[in-house]
């Protein structure tokens, strides 16, 4: 354990560094793929919501839907807000996706629901894809450790999962 913050900061970073170096997170795609980070992670998002994005859930356009006459305005700020990114650059993703026949918008069923945002059947297939990538990287990351490394890193990352997490002490889940 670092004396000080300081220790554990320098320390923390020197993991990230190392860590980004070893999946290639540097690279310019994910896995080998035509999508930057940021991008897959939209597509993941897009992919594993429960439901749908309401993408127009008000009935009328948002500022980004009317400046850029696409209807992805509420969709991108929730996205965007959930991952701490710029809601024009999750809108240029959107469309970005839409020209792509990855993502379509439909009309709800309900007159409040609006549009709904939603993968298409290439999207699926492109984040089915992204994730059996990153499963095969993440295999051939650790194919080499033990029964017991490999618990023990599977404990070691849940610890610095829950310990990362920012609840209070008191509510984090006991993990030996």
């Amino acid at each position: 354990m670092p004396a000080d913050r300081s220790a554990l900061v320098s320390d923390l970073r020197c993991f990230n560094r190392f860590y980004t170096g070893l999946i290639g997170l540097l690279d310019e795609t994910l896995a080998h793929s035509a999508f930057t980070l940021t991008e897959a992670r939209v597509l993941f998002e897009l992919g594993c919501r429960p439901g749908r994005i309401a993408a127009n859930p008000g009935g009328t356009p948002g500022f980004l839907a009317r400046v850029l006459q696409i209807d992805f305005g509420p969709a991108a700020s929730d996205i965007a807000r959930e991952l701490q990114l710029d809601p024009a650059y999750v809108t240029r993703i959107l469309r970005k996706f839409s020209a792509a026949g990855l993502i379509e918008t439909r009309t709800g069923l309900e007159a409040l629901r609006g549009r709904i945002l939603s993968l298409t059947v290439h999207g699926r297939a492109a984040l089915a894809t992204l994730q059996a990538a990153a499963d095969r990287d993440a295999a051939r990351l650790t194919a080499d450790l033990g029964d017991e490394e490999a618990a023990e890193l599977s404990d070691i990352l849940a610890r610095a999962r829950n310990l990362l997490s920012g609840a209070p002490t008191s509510e984090r889940s006991e993990i030996a």
